[in-house]
């Protein structure tokens, strides 16, 4: 048999090549990733990145879930803040509990949402870490989304599951790097996406060292926050991972700077804005992503992905997002 046909036979005798993206249409921003993972794992090329270095830093609230038309991880909180009523730590009356339990944006505007969170957080000073964690799950596991109707754990979207799991394929480590309440995430986030929690940075409250009868130990939560937001997701990588990200993924002006900084490094970056403008299967809003949409004109390793345009399917698990 001659060697032409021999190899003829083998390639038709091999399966096609299953796309690792099947939720992503063909467009710029899918290509662009795919071209940058081969450029950046193979070893002879001038772009290769040693595994060590593969550092990918994802965004949470709206580049890999739902985050309209409410935080989950505030709704949480505001429940929580509600049990601590009944325990003497919060005047209802108060503000900003007022303000929150009533869900009126205004009066929080008005006190600065910023100081609202830090004083809704000192209310929960002296809880286990583990205590507020489990809190945080059962509180997951028994509400759901308004307009889905599905525990908010099943509105992960379908392509950024399918890019963090490329990402691993590819020896990348995956963290999370979101505004939101640590310990929130952390309280899942293993057990629906598969990403360990001491992969999670957030917007974390410094626990304190107690101990107790017997010489047990155990930590609860202090009354110091710090927020992950803006400048602080770069400095907070750097604290944290010790590694510039090659890869970030975002979905506001909030993730612009860590956009930036995985792009402008030694190594051949590359970043994403998730730009929500698909009414229809999920949201559309422009607010505060004019930051990261000028980087993503102006940069050519950084992309838009439009939800509306270059998604195929939008939740993991509601077949109706399709």
């Amino acid at each position: 048999m001659r060697p032409i046909i021999l190899i003829m036979l083998v390639f038709m005798a091999s399966p096609l090549q299953a796309d690792p993206l099947p939720s992503w249409g063909e467009s710029a921003a899918k290509a662009a990733i795919t071209e940058w993972l081969a450029a950046v794992t193979d070893p002879g090329g001038d772009d290769f990145i040693p595994v060590a270095e593969r550092v990918a830093v994802l965004d949470n609230d709206g580049t890999s879930w739902c985050e309209r038309p409410d935080y989950a991880a505030t709704r949480f909180q505001v429940s929580l803040a509600r049990s601590m009523v009944a325990l003497g730590k919060v005047d209802a009356e108060a503000m900003p509990f007022k303000a929150w339990f009533a869900d009126d944006r205004d009066a929080l505007r008005e006190y600065g949402y910023g100081q609202a969170y830090v004083d809704m957080n000192k209310s929960f000073a002296g809880m286990p870490v583990t205590a507020y964690r489990d809190s945080a799950r059962a509180w997951l596991d028994s509400n759901v989304h308004s307009r889905y109707g599905v525990p908010y754990t099943d509105l992960y979207y379908a392509p950024m599951i399918e890019l963090k799991d490329l990402l691993v394929a590819h020896d990348f480590q995956v963290w999370i790097v979101t505004g939101a309440a640590q310990d929130f995430v952390r309280s899942y986030v293993e057990s629906v996406v598969g990403v360990p929690p001491e992969r999670v940075i957030g917007t974390w409250t410094t626990p304190v060292y107690e101990e107790g009868e017997g010489g047990t130990a155990r930590l609860v939560r202090g009354p110091l926050q710090t927020y992950n937001g803006h400048e602080n997701k770069p400095a907070h990588i750097e604290q944290r991972i010790g590694r510039r990200p090659v890869f970030a993924a975002g979905n506001s002006n909030n993730d612009q700077t860590m956009c930036r900084y995985a792009v402008t490094g030694d190594n051949r970056g590359l970043a994403i804005w998730i730009h929500h403008d698909d009414s229809e299967r999920e949201y559309d809003y422009d607010r505060g992503t004019g930051d990261i949409a000028e980087l993503c004109k102006n940069h050519p390793s950084a992309f838009e992905v439009s939800i509306k345009n270059d998604w195929i399917r939008v939740f993991r698990d509601l077949p109706e997002s399709k």
